[in-house]
C-alpha cells in the first residue's frame, strides 16, 4: 500500500465550552496511527487548519492516499469540501465525499432527503435564528430542540425536551439560546420516547454491510428522566449520563424489527450517497416502529466509540477496517488513472 497521510483538523483551546467533542478527534487520530503500526504501512500525520492550508499541504506533499479524520474547520462546514478538494489534486482519500458530507450536516436537509425517499422520520419544523417562531401549528406533544448543523449532541442538554403545551415559554428561551451559541437554526422534532438505536455501516467491496445492531441502555434512568445521549452523557466522564448508558451489541430486537431497521439503514445511505463507513441513529416507539433520526458520514471511529464497538462485534479487527477503507480509497484512486 502507499504511503498515508493521516489528516485531521486542528480543535481550539480547552476553554472552549466544546472542547471535548473537538479535540476528541485526536483518540481517532492515536487508533488510526496504531492500526498503520500493525499494518506495516508508511504514513505521516499532519493537522490542518483551513482549505487553504489544506491546498498548500496537497500541492507540497507527494502521498495520493490519504485517511480524512478532518472534522470542522474553526467551528465551520469547510472540512467538508476536504474530499473535493483531494479529488482535485488528484489525490483519494477515505470516508464519504463532499455531498454526503454536506448533505448529511444540514440535517434540515437530510431529513428532506430521507423523507421524499419514503423513510420514516419525526415530524417537527425549523426555527430560523431572527424570525419570528410560531410553534402554534405543532400537533401537541414532546419535542427535542437541537442545533440543525452540529454533531456529537452538541447543543443537547436534559432540558431539550419540552412538552410544549405546558413549557411553550421555556421552548422558545431554550430555542433563543441555541440561536445565540451556535448561529444556525433549531430543529424542533417529534420525540420519539422508547428505544435508541445505533447502526454502523461500512462499504465492504462495494456493498454497504450492516454491523450488528446497538442500542443505548437506559434502565438506569428514573421515569422523570429523558431518555436521551445529551452532550453530557458524550463527553463529560462525571455526569450521570456518560457513566449510565451503556450500549448493547447486539441489541435484543424481534427478528422482524431488526430487519426492518437494518433495511432502513442501507435505505438512508442509498439516500445520502454515503461510502465507506456511516452510523444510522433510530428511535423506536413503544411499538417497535423505527424513526432515523440522523445519518452520521465519517462517524466517531475512536475505540471507545459506538462505531468501533460494532465493528468489533462483527468480529472485524480495527486495523482490518482501516486497511478495508484505505483498500476502498485505493481503489477509486486506480479508477480515476484508468479513466
Amino acid at each position: 500500500m502507499d504511503r498515508v497521510l493521516i489528516l485531521h483538523n486542528t480543535f481550539g483551546c480547552p476553554d472552549d465550552p466544546l472542547y471535548q467533542s473537538r479535540a476528541g478527534v485526536m483518540d481517532q487520530v492515536g487508533a488510526v496511527e496504531q492500526s498503520l503500526n500493525k499494518l506495516g504501512t508508511d504514513y505521516q500525520i499532519v493537522p490542518v487548519e483551513n482549505l487553504k492550508h489544506l491546498t498548500a499541504l496537497l500541492t507540497s506533499r507527494p502521498e495520493r492516499l490519504l485517511f480524512n479524520l478532518a472534522e470542522e474547520f474553526t467551528g465551520s462546514a469547510d472540512a467538508c469540501y476536504a474530499p473535493a478538494i483531494c479529488d482535485a489534486f488528484g489525490k483519494s482519500c477515505t470516508g464519504n465525499d463532499t455531498p454526503a458530507l454536506l448533505l448529511a450536516l444540514n440535517k434540515m436537509h437530510a431529513k428532506a432527503i430521507l423523507s421524499q425517499a419514503g423513510l420514516p422520520c419525526p415530524q417537527g419544523m425549523v426555527c430560523q435564528p431572527n424570525r419570528p417562531i410560531d410553534l402554534s401549528r405543532l400537533p401537541a406533544g414532546r419535542y427535542i430542540l437541537k442545533p440543525a448543523c452540529s454533531d456529537a449532541s452538541e447543543g443537547i442538554t436534559a432540558d431539550s425536551v419540552v412538552e410544549l403545551a405546558a413549557d411553550l415559554p421555556k421552548a422558545l428561551k431554550y430555542i433563543s439560546g441555541l440561536h445565540t451559541q451556535f448561529n444556525q437554526p433549531v430543529i424542533v422534532e417529534q420525540f420519539i420516547p422508547a428505544r435508541e438505536l445505533n447502526v454502523s455501516v461500512i462499504e465492504m467491496n462495494g456493498t454497504p454491510t450492516v454491523m450488528p445492531l446497538a442500542e443505548i441502555d437506559f434502565s438506569a434512568f428514573e421515569p422523570a428522566m429523558h431518555k436521551i445521549v445529551d452532550y453530557a452523557a458524550k463527553w463529560h466522564p462525571d455526569s450521570f449520563g456518560f457513566n449510565n448508558t451503556p450500549r448493547k451489541i447486539p441489541a435484543d430486537l424481534p427478528q422482524q424489527t431488526a430487519k426492518r431497521v437494518r433495511s432502513l439503514a442501507v435505505a438512508a445511505w442509498d439516500a445520502l450517497g454515503c461510502r465507506d463507513y456511516a452510523r444510522v441513529d433510530f428511535r423506536l416507539d413503544e411499538t417497535l416502529n423505527p424513526y432515523i433520526l440522523e445519518i452520521n458520514p465519517n462517524p466517531d471511529i475512536s475505540p471507545d466509540a459506538g462505531f468501533a464497538a460494532a465493528i468489533a462485534a462483527a468480529g472485524i479487527a480495527y486495523e482490518r477496517f482501516v486497511e478495508m477503507m484505505l483498500d476502498n480509497a485505493q481503489k477509486r484512486l486506480s479508477l480515476r488513472n484508468i479513466k
